[in-house]
């Protein structure tokens, strides 16, 4: 179930002024290194969590189950589904009307209400909690605490600080 990047996120979770406040650097020499780290701090975050941070647009290429059941929209945190699209074996895609296909909010999943022979969905997904002030805090300050880590050790090779998990646990999306 492949997922493509359509539309990147505009901004960070975290500026270069909260990173550079929450360092308590006041020059300007390392503002690209710092904007790597809250990326890559961004990124880090995500991966733990499988949730995506800052709104973005995502296409997610699906199997559509064959006893009728949901399938699993990801990334998440689903803010709106924008287009489904019906994939036939030969290529050709269909578009559907929003009376063909239904979402369930509180489990992230969406089933085609309309009967076809296709076996593949494309959907399209608007992504992320919103802007970077819309990211809870606890998740914004596991970006600070990952980028400040690295800033500091210049390295990684001890892991994560142990209050990063703390930080991000609730926000997991466990597999059972």
């Amino acid at each position: 179930m492949p997922a493509i990047l359509l539309t990147a996120p505009a901004a960070e979770p975290v500026s270069l002024a909260e990173a550079k406040a929450f360092l308590r650097l006041e020059h300007d020499a390392e503002d690209a290194l710092v904007t790597e780290l809250v990326s890559a701090a961004r990124a880090r975050v995500e991966n733990l969590t499988r949730r995506v941070l800052v709104a973005q647009r995502w296409r997610l290429d699906a199997a559509i189950p064959d006893d009728g059941g949901a399938i699993a929209l990801k990334p998440r945190p689903v803010r709106e589904v924008e287009i489904v699209r019906l994939v036939r074996s030969d290529g050709t895609r269909e578009t559907l009307d929003e009376d063909d296909w239904r979402f369930d909010w509180a489990g992230e999943r969406l089933t085609v209400l309309k009967p076809a022979a296709a076996r593949r969905a494309e959907i399209d997904l608007a992504v992320g909690y919103g802007d970077p002030d819309q990211v809870p805090e606890s998740l914004r300050l596991a970006v600070k605490r990952l980028a400040a880590d690295a800033f500091e050790r210049r390295s990684g090779a001890d892991g994560p600080p142990v209050d990063v998990s703390g930080l991000v646990d609730p926000y997991r999306d466990i597999r059972l």
